[in-house]
């Protein structure tokens, strides 16, 4: 699945942290079984297909608060002016996330499908 995008509007990308795989798990999130997401780090960027060109840095800001239902929620984002240099065409968001304990993980690429808009 492709998400469409259209180069040069502002890029507002939220939501919340998947595990998978052998992850240390805690006493945070609704069910009381998560890691504290508030103590992660996330640093995520637009890439062409192959992964080999940096389109851009995307900010991210970590939504996780004392409410459970907001642990591991993020908010990605970038400006207009920012994503108006993005080429046409298939992107990948990669995202790199650094836990608490200093372990690292790479999110699977989130596929977009960056487009011109007829209104330009």
């Amino acid at each position: 699945m492709a998400y469409d995008f259209y180069a040069g509007s502002s890029f507002n990308f939220v939501g919340t942290l998947q595990l998978s795989g052998d992850v240390v798990g805690g006493t945070s999130g609704v069910n009381k079984n998560q890691p504290d997401f508030s103590q992660w780090a996330i640093t995520a960027a637009m890439y062409d297909p192959s992964g080999e060109i940096n389109y851009g840095a995307i900010a991210v800001a970590n939504l996780s608060g004392s409410d459970p239902t907001t642990n591991g929620l993020y908010n990605l984002s970038a400006t207009g002016a920012q994503t108006s240099t993005w080429p046409i065409g298939k992107a990948q968001l990669a995202l790199k996330v650094i836990a608490a304990d200093g372990s690292i993980m790479f999110a699977d690429p989130i596929w977009f499908r960056i487009k011109a808009s007829p209104l330009n």
